[in-house]
């Protein structure tokens, strides 16, 4: 009966799946790709291997290139590069990317690569096994810095952002409490079926292929270069830096240090197999969304372990702070127990996703518990975080504006396909961050007819 009702679901969510393709992005733009891999510099796993390794991903860098490190691409690869480099306003979004990832001392590019360096090896010979280009591995890195507790708009989730319907399809387990999607060894085979589909349907063209991948068959083959939306566009750009400051750029890889740190982490097993929950885990600060970002795959506070991950893992740091851990499993809730909640502010550049990775819980939560019927937010816009111990990575310092309400304000029209950024190009007396400050609308809300604030020359 159980499995009826899971292929019946299935069933339901393939024939929706046209229209999920259509009303769901799964990538980024520049603004969000970065507030994403940002907060990953307090994520525990950079606190352990920097414990390991001082200085291995949190010291400054400067760009440095020695060609004889260069990592090999395939053809395709170089395909896919010269698609990317023939798009639309290559250099003002390339600049503008590449701005992004080497400001603070390419503190972008170190995050980005360090989170990488987990799986990428095995990530790569596994496509390399199927058939397909080692290259396919970057894409995580793209769509959510390779993030294995992502979990975004449209239900949107794992390293790779992928959707529900396609990680259903591909075998994937998805409940109540689970998610396959954060498992790497699920979620690689999910990967590299979706990868052979689209190179099964566009044999010859890398960029439709990563398009398929992205945003559907549909959107793949309906692709016009000379009318891509600002967002997309900006996207493609930025994946195309990525695809060359990985190669270019040199890195020491920190593939030994995750083994290392792999070796040292603390597993928790409940006897007999009982259930723990994350919010009993409050005795030491930071530590509920600490273990939560570490064992994504578990997606309510009730642990439900299993056959697959039968621990809850412990980061290193965080273990040796958590000294009363052995009466963890025999905590329980109080029923009666008003959930307390925290109020975050957006700010330019929040997106839900990111909010609840910082606090430790889950978009669904958090809309639940505001009423939201989107994930549209706007930056001023007060939102409860319910259940959480506090915000786990430091919130951003606030910028005053640099106007006044005595201002004489040049008001802009939005207009169709237009971002920030492109706004941000017609007035060269205004910064991007200075546009974004003055109007009380998040990158991902912006749209045709509003009136926005310009700083006056």
């Amino acid at each position: 009966m159980r499995k009826f009702w899971i292929q019946l679901i299935l069933a339901f969510t393939l024939i929706l799946g046209g229209m999920q393709w259509s009303a769901i992005r799964a990538q980024p733009d520049l603004i969000g790709w970065e507030s994403l891999v940002r907060s990953m510099e307090w994520s525990t796993w950079v606190e352990d291997l920097e414990s390991l390794e001082s200085g291995c991903v949190l010291t400054p860098m400067q760009p440095q290139m020695d060609p004889s490190r260069w990592r090999i691409r395939s053809p395709w690869g170089e395909s896919l590069l010269q698609q990317l480099e023939a798009l639309p306003l290559a250099e003002h979004h390339a600049d503008r990317a590449l701005q992004r990832m080497l400001a603070d001392g390419m503190l972008c590019f170190r995050l980005m690569e360090a989170s990488t360096d987990r799986h990428r090896n095995e990530v790569e010979a596994a496509f390399e096994g199927a058939g397909l280009p080692a290259d396919w591995a970057m894409l995580p890195m793209a769509l959510t810095g390779w993030n294995n507790a992502y979990y975004g708009p449209g239900r949107r989730a794992g390293p790779w952002a992928m959707d529900l319907t396609s990680a259903l399809s591909h075998g994937l387990e998805i409940r109540r409490g689970w998610d396959e999607r954060h498992v790497p060894e699920a979620m690689t085979s999910a990967a590299i079926a979706q990868a052979h589909q689209a190179a099964l349907a566009f044999p010859q063209d890398p960029l439709r292929q990563v398009m398929s991948f992205v945003r559907g068959p549909q959107a793949a083959r309906g692709l016009d270069v000379t009318s891509l939306d600002a967002a997309l566009l900006e996207w493609l750009h930025l994946f195309r830096v990525i695809l060359q400051v990985d190669r270019n750029f040199d890195w020491n890889d920190t593939h030994a240090l995750w083994m290392l740190r792999a070796g040292e982490l603390k597993r928790l097993r409940c006897p007999n197999g009982g259930a723990a929950y994350f919010s009993m885990a409050d005795t030491v600060p930071s530590l509920y969304g600490a273990l939560r970002m570490e064992n994504p795959w578990f997606t309510t506070d009730s642990i439900g372990f299993s056959d697959a991950r039968p621990d809850l893992l412990i980061p290193i740091k965080v273990g040796q702070r958590w000294s009363d851990r052995d009466h963890f499993c025999a905590r329980r809730p109080a029923p009666s127990v008003t959930v307390s909640s925290t109020v975050h502010v957006v700010g330019p550049g929040d997106v839900l996703g990111a909010i609840a990775r910082d606090y430790g819980v889950r978009i669904g939560e958090i809309k639940r518990y505001n009423n939201l019927d989107s994930d549209l937010i706007r930056v001023g816009q007060r939102l409860e975080i319910p259940g959480s111990l506090g915000r786990i990575a430091p919130a951003p310092p606030s910028v005053a504006p640099r106007m006044n309400d005595q201002t004489p304000w040049i008001w802009h029209t939005v207009q169709e396909g237009e971002s920030y950024w492109t706004i941000s190009l017609q007035y060269p007396q205004a910064g991007l961050e200075d546009i974004m400050r003055m109007n009380d609308v998040s990158a991902e809300a912006l749209q045709p007819g509003m009136k926005l604030k310009i700083p006056p020359p």
